[in-house]
């Protein structure tokens, strides 16, 4: 099983909707939503979604690599 960028996935499909004519745009507050969607797209050809460590661990407060000891 390979690894994966999701947010490399939401570029490249915002870039292929906009050479197909659409004009995509990145709503306020539905970065969730597109990272969501783009993470279970890549499972469902077998890749993991390669996320970053407070995307992974969704706290909601920003990730310190010092004080979570990583």
């Amino acid at each position: 099983m390979g690894s994966f960028d999701p947010y490399q996935l939401i570029d490249d499909v915002e870039s292929l909707l906009t050479e197909r004519g659409l004009e995509p745009s990145r709503l306020p507050g539905r970065g969730g939503d597109r990272l969501a969607g783009a993470s279970r797209l890549l499972r469902g050809f077998g890749l993991e979604p390669r996320l970053a460590p407070e995307d992974a661990l969704d706290l909601d407060v920003p990730f310190q690599g010092r004080i979570n000891q990583d």
